[in-house]
């Protein structure tokens, strides 16, 4: 017998095409064109213990961190690295609030909003190579959990 329930409907599939990432702009959501790529993970912090006479060492969850990473084609400085040297130049870290997702061909959407980002790590400013489209990768601390706007489903 076979289980029809197992098998995969293709059309459900997505693919990068399908993405969109926006940054907030004076409380305006402004769609991200520019970005070629981005990721936003999850890192589960854990600390192993073992409980005397025990040959186990069991791992114990501390907390969680999130985390936003993008490279985009320069097209403009305005919405995000202008501010961000602006900011840093009057001492301070600036924070953003950022929206991902996909929306699949039959109207479904995942939408997620990343709120208090804090930049970390690198931050590409310039990077240039002749014969290249310029580009540049930024990356993020999500300091809140991602909420949920829009969950896909499998009808």
């Amino acid at each position: 017998m076979i289980n029809d329930a197992s098998v995969l409907d293709v059309r459900k599939l997505m693919s990068g095409k399908d993405g969109r990432l926006f940054v907030e702009v004076d409380g305006e959501s402004v769609f991200l064109a520019e970005v070629d790529s981005f990721t936003v993970n999850m890192t589960a912090a854990n600390v192993d213990k073992q409980p005397v006479g025990s040959i186990l060492n069991y791992s114990v969850n501390t907390g969680v961190s999130f985390s936003l990473t993008f490279t985009e084609m320069v097209v403009r400085d305005d919405l995000i690295i202008g501010p961000l040297l602006d900011t840093v130049r009057a001492g301070k870290m600036p924070m953003y609030t950022f929206q991902g997702g996909a929306e699949r061909w039959d109207g479904q959407e995942q939408r997620y909003t990343f709120r208090n980002c804090m930049p970390e790590g690198e931050f590409t400013i310039l990077n240039l190579t002749p014969g290249e489209v310029i580009e540049r990768s930024q990356s993020f601390r999500i300091n809140s959990i991602p909420e949920t706007l829009a969950q896909l489903t499998y009808e």
